[in-house]
């Protein structure tokens, strides 16, 4: 593991850059994106999970340049933090993170993807609406449409996926009290309308943040590995092999 460093657009972009034994050839890459409550040991243990599956992998911290994630305490508190991100500076950061992850050495340009979690996954189907050559993205627990008064400053993925020029797989949990299952059922469905599209939806055990380690009351390690075999599966599938 190498913590890296690089510019974003309002300042220096951080994150944690894990890497499998180079091999003959390109080898696929991953960007990992965190919740919105902030770059954790969950987000490098994602990051290397994908390394040991034979996948450059950069568990980055797009909010680095605002400092440290504020406590957020209920609605007001994340409104604040949302206001300051901004979803369209996010976006434009993390195109310079998947730029910065093609230009690595070994790394084929051409066979770069993205692994969100919450947040991290809705900033990343967005991000396949646009021309960054994605191919391919994974989102943990992310809402396809965002609620209450976040949803007046946040896009929503759900609205988009028409625009979706990569397959998306979307991996949510069964009992998760911050996504209603209507609004699972209504993103699959809009997944679903295109058949050639190679977009995939699952349901595993679990409420929100099931999959991170540095949440000991949320994680479910079952239902974490549920979900990873699907998604590697997946990025497998879209990616190319993974090196090994």
């Amino acid at each position: 593991m190498t913590d890296v460093t690089f510019p974003g657009v309002d300042g220096h972009l951080v994150g944690v850059l894990c890497e499998p034994p180079l091999s003959e050839g390109g080898q696929g890459a991953v960007l990992v994106l965190p919740e919105i409550d902030g770059f954790c040991e969950g987000t490098v243990a994602a990051a290397r999970r994908l390394a040991s599956a034979g996948y450059v992998a950069l568990a980055l911290n797009p909010f680095s340049p605002y400092g440290p994630t504020p406590p957020l305490r209920g609605s007001e508190d994340t409104m604040a933090w949302l206001a300051r991100l901004n979803d369209r500076r996010q976006l434009s950061d993390l195109a310079m993170a998947l730029a910065w992850l093609r230009e690595r050495p070994g790394v084929d340009a051409d066979r770069v993807g993205i692994v969100g979690f919450s947040i991290g996954g809705r900033f990343a189907m967005m991000l396949t609406t646009e021309p960054h050559g994605v191919a391919a993205v994974a989102a943990f627990y992310s809402r396809p449409w965002p609620g209450g008064a976040i949803a007046r400053v946040a896009l929503a993925p759900g609205e988009h996926v028409a625009k979706f020029r990569a397959p998306v797989c979307a991996v949510f949990g069964a009992d998760d009290d911050m996504i209603p299952t209507e609004m699972v059922d209504r993103f699959r469905s809009l997944l679903d309308a295109d058949p050639a599209s190679r977009h995939r939806l699952h349901v595993v055990p679990g409420r929100h943040f099931f999959a991170n380690e540095s949440r000991p009351r949320r994680y479910v390690p079952e239902s974490a590995e549920q979900a990873w075999s699907v998604v590697l599966g997946f990025l497998g599938e879209h990616l190319g092999p993974a090196a090994g």
